[in-house]
């Protein structure tokens, strides 16, 4: 039960926040030798190592840990070290992240990411091109993937066609879309059937090409733009997945995505196709 607002919902951090804050929302429960989180502490450490080390960019490390047991816990505080860690119970995903941003200045970039991605060198600097280059944008992904021209991007190729050349196709290569099915534990022949009919979308911008969707795993964009629409992953719990997050950011601006991949899905175990 309850009765009233925490009185601290959508209060400003006090900390001193840079221009550019890299945001996770972890979850590591107590050891789990042989089901599902089994391998999941490299993963969380490979994620956060990667987009620290690889951004080349001076920011601010916003860790928010949902109800994580003593093993990640200890190794945020006495070894990785974010410049912000908030420590709470498990409130899940979507209430974690959008109150996260709801802290941060309206002017912030903000560049959030489960904790199972993997980031290539210079990951950051594709992000901020399409974020700078085209106007009105909401967010803008690294990680393009089929599925997700499937919801969410109406407004974003409404205004494609009348402002930019668009083009429809097969451009994402099929090793990316084996390699993103294996990280979800989706079979190759399931997940044909599940993007059947599905085509992407380039959009060219004086001379700038992107994707016409983005990724909700994963995406930077200014707080201030997007922290009202991170609410409707919240109030859309009904819907599959975090589509009500997709079609808010599309109906808040433009779903980018860069073109060249700038990270990858994980999943729950380091194979030996990641570079670590």
């Amino acid at each position: 039960m309850r009765t009233q607002r925490n009185p601290n919902y959508r209060q400003p951090s006090t900390h001193e926040i840079k221009p550019v804050v890299f945001l996770v929302v972890t979850n590591l429960p107590e050891n789990d030798p042989t089901g599902y989180h089994k391998d999941r502490f490299e993963v969380i450490k490979t994620c956060l190592t990667t987009m620290r080390e690889r951004a080349y960019c001076e920011h601010t490390f916003f860790i928010w840990d949902n109800g994580s047991g003593k093993l990640l816990r200890t190794w945020l505080q006495n070894e990785f070290k974010p410049d912000i860690l908030v420590q709470s119970p498990n409130y899940g995903k979507g209430i974690s992240r959008a109150y996260a941003v709801h802290m941060l200045p309206k002017d912030t970039i903000v560049c959030y990411s489960d904790d199972d991605f993997y980031y290539f060198e210079n990951w950051l600097n594709p992000h901020l091109e399409l974020l700078r280059s085209f106007p009105n944008v909401s967010v803008v992904s690294g990680y393009p993937i089929r599925t997700q021209f499937q919801r969410g991007i109406d407004n974003t190729l409404d205004w494609a066609m009348e402002n930019a050349k668009i083009e429809k196709g097969l451009f994402i290569p099929e090793e990316w879309e084996l390699e993103h099915a294996a990280s979800v534990g989706c079979g190759w022949g399931k997940y044909q059937r599940i993007t059947s009919g599905t085509q992407d979308y380039k959009i060219t911008y004086n001379g700038v090409q992107a994707y016409g969707t983005s990724h909700h795993c994963q995406f930077v964009g200014i707080a201030g733009k997007i922290a009202d629409t991170l609410d409707a992953a919240i109030d859309g719990l009904a819907m599959p997945d975090e589509w009500p997050l997709d079609i808010a950011l599309d109906e808040a601006g433009l779903r980018l995505c860069t073109i060249q991949r700038q990270c990858r899905h994980i999943g729950n175990v380091l194979d030996e196709s990641f570079d670590v």
